[in-house]
């Protein structure tokens, strides 16, 4: 399809519409490429785009330093973006408000379903998770970007809400071997009741550590170490000892691990903003092919479990 035509399309409809979401848009041209679409509203000058997201590091072992953003260039514009006309300005703002809230709502549910899940562990496992480990959420909740996309569990094969519940549980020495895995196994049972209950249907996903190997993994060297050190870097604390978060957060500062994470940001940055240079130069076609663009446009297939 000719470009011009194609933007004389989305023009006229957005015209009609109002400001309106990238995934609606994309619903109501369905015959269109979504990476066609996405620089046709990019290269017009006719139509604005308003972006509520806030991008974070991630790490995708199918690209060769294993940095890129999230979300994705498609997700930021589908889930994240409005489409509008210069005219529509105001409604776009506001819209714009509205939109940004209903991610923030999301991610506070979803916040409040993982303390849901540690507060029905029974009493004794609660008091030594308070008195030996610290508890803290990680991922797009903790930027208040969670979505509800729905998607179906791949084992269970029932549906799920969008963004998992991302929890890391840190014992400290003290911590009894035998309580904390009485709290695992609760907690897993948590996990298949959330999955399975039609009021909640939440992906919870948690790991359980001793303080010694989180404070190993803030080396930054291996790519599972990367992972938990961003992990730490961009939590948000939820129950337990305030000291040994502290303590944690202040090794990821003096062991240098902090200004890794942030210089990674930025080369990662830096690509996308390549890449997306590169789509605008190139053929919707041609960028399709291009190993680069395909793996910073569209959401990575691969995903490392935290570790």
């Amino acid at each position: 399809m000719d470009m011009d035509d194609l933007v004389g399309r989305i023009t006229t409809f957005v015209k009609r519409s109002g400001p309106i979401q990238g995934n609606r848009l994309s619903e109501k041209f369905s015959d269109v490429a979504p990476i066609q679409l996405w620089r046709a509203c990019y290269v017009s000058r006719q139509i604005r785009i308003r972006n509520c997201a806030r991008y974070y590091l991630r790490y995708d072992v199918t690209r060769d330093n294993v940095l890129r953003l999230s979300p994705s260039i498609l997700r930021d514009f589908l889930t994240f973006s409005l489409i509008y006309l210069p005219d529509q300005s105001v409604m776009a703002v506001e819209d714009g408000t509205i939109m940004a809230n209903k991610f923030r709502n999301i991610s506070l549910r979803k916040l409040s379903r993982a303390r849901q899940a540690l507060l029905a562990l029974q009493p004794e496992l609660r008091a030594e998770i308070n008195a030996h480990c610290v508890v803290f959420l990680s991922g797009d909740i903790a930027y208040f970007l969670a979505h509800d996309t729905p998607r179906q569990h791949k084992t269970l094969d029932v549906p799920i809400l969008g963004s998992d519940i991302d929890l890391v549980i840190v014992t400290n020495n003290e911590a009894d071997p035998e309580i904390i895995a009485a709290a695992e196994n609760e907690l897993l049972k948590i996990k298949r009741q959330f999955l399975l209950s039609p009021s909640i249907r939440e992906e919870l996903d948690f790991i359980v550590k001793p303080v010694d190997r989180m404070i190993e993994q803030l080396a930054y060297g291996d790519i599972h170490e990367k992972i938990a050190s961003k992990i730490l870097y961009e939590s948000y604390f939820l129950m337990g000892r305030v000291d040994v978060y502290e303590s944690l957060m202040k090794n990821l500062e003096m062991r240098g691990t902090r200004a890794l994470i942030e210089q990674d940001f930025e080369i990662a940055l830096s690509e996308r903003k390549n890449t997306i240079r590169k789509i605008l130069s190139l053929s919707a076609d041609e960028s399709v092919k291009d190993p680069e663009v395909a793996s910073l446009f569209f959401a990575s297939q691969e995903r490392l479990e935290f570790q």
